[in-house]
């Protein structure tokens, strides 16, 4: 990536410039220790061409699994919203549902009521004469 001909030491806009980083970024790396360089007594720094060719790699790396973590979230938030709609939706085809049995039950002719057996009296010749007296 960092071939030969790019200077030994860097400034931060070169160093931005050569992996496609922006300066903010680089001395953001440099503010955390992440990229080693030298501060000059005019307050610009200096970078090693093998120090950002080291870290380059790994940065992008890193960048990339955050990327992907993100992505990942993205489509848990995603997975979550339609899983609410779902929920949604199988509640009204519950309702649904409850009407249509209701209205199946109005639909369904009712069962004459069962007669009870009327049982005959039979009366004996002795209850007779008592009824008569």
């Amino acid at each position: 990536m960092l071939d030969e001909d790019y200077p030994l030491l860097l400034s931060i806009q070169q160093a931005a410039r050569k992996i496609g980083k922006s300066e903010k970024t680089i001395r953001r790396w440099i503010q955390s220790d992440k990229l080693p360089a030298k501060k000059l007594d005019s307050g610009e720094y200096l970078i090693k061409r093998e120090d950002l060719a080291a870290l380059t790699p790994h940065v992008t790396k890193e960048w990339q699994e955050q990327s992907e973590l993100a992505t990942i979230r993205l489509q848990v938030s995603i997975m979550e919203g339609q899983m609410n709609l779902l929920r949604v939706l199988v509640d009204a085809q519950q309702g649904e549902i409850e009407d249509l049995q209701r209205q199946v039950k109005k639909l369904t002719p009712k069962k004459a009521p069962v007669k009870k057996k009327t049982t005959t009296r039979t009366t004996t010749r002795h209850q007779r004469n008592e009824d008569l007296w």
